[in-house]
């Protein structure tokens, strides 16, 4: 188990996407909305999604994802800890409900424009990453530049994200 520890350590630290710099923490709290992601088996299939942050007084932030998959909301809680304060867009999230022990996924601000009305997820990998957005909706122009920043700057096959459906 140590083995595998250490390997999970290592992996994120080399694989690592550059994040974003001067995140402010309290102003990216809040509701965002998922406009798009590369879908995984949790969330794949999934309508409405978003995610709401709070942060708590411990400093840890608080993350409660919701969607409709298969006619039911579902709901994911899960537990971010800023990695270091310094770089307050590098985060590692436990789960919660449903409760997975041991492990933490990297979570990475890896685009956050100005106005934080729009950000991207990423992961070490480029197996996971998600698009999200103040609002439902993004427009078309801003979408393919994002799409194509994640492809040139980060490794990421742009083909491989699908829109998420919003009607509710």
């Amino acid at each position: 188990v140590k083995v595998f520890i250490l390997l999970y350590f290592i992996f994120n630290i080399l694989f690592s996407h550059p994040v974003v710099e001067n995140l402010n923490i309290e102003r990216f709290m809040g509701r965002w909305y998922v406009f798009a992601l590369i879908p995984n088996w949790i969330e794949e299939g999934g309508t409405n999604s978003y995610d709401d942050y709070v942060l708590n007084e411990d400093g840890t932030i608080g993350i409660t994802y919701k969607t409709i998959k298969d006619g039911k909301q579902r709901t994911i809680k899960q537990q971010g800890f800023v990695v270091d304060n310094q770089l307050p867009s590098r985060w590692e999230i436990k789960f919660i409900k449903p409760w997975v022990p041991f492990y933490k996924a990297p979570y990475e601000v890896i685009i956050l424009d100005e106005e934080y009305s729009y950000m991207v997820v990423g992961h070490p990998d480029n197996t996971y990453g998600w698009i999200m957005s103040r609002e439902t909706s993004i427009d078309e122009q801003i979408y393919n530049k994002i799409l194509l920043e994640l492809n040139e700057d980060f490794g990421y096959n742009k083909d491989e994200f699908q829109k998420v459906i919003h009607n509710n």
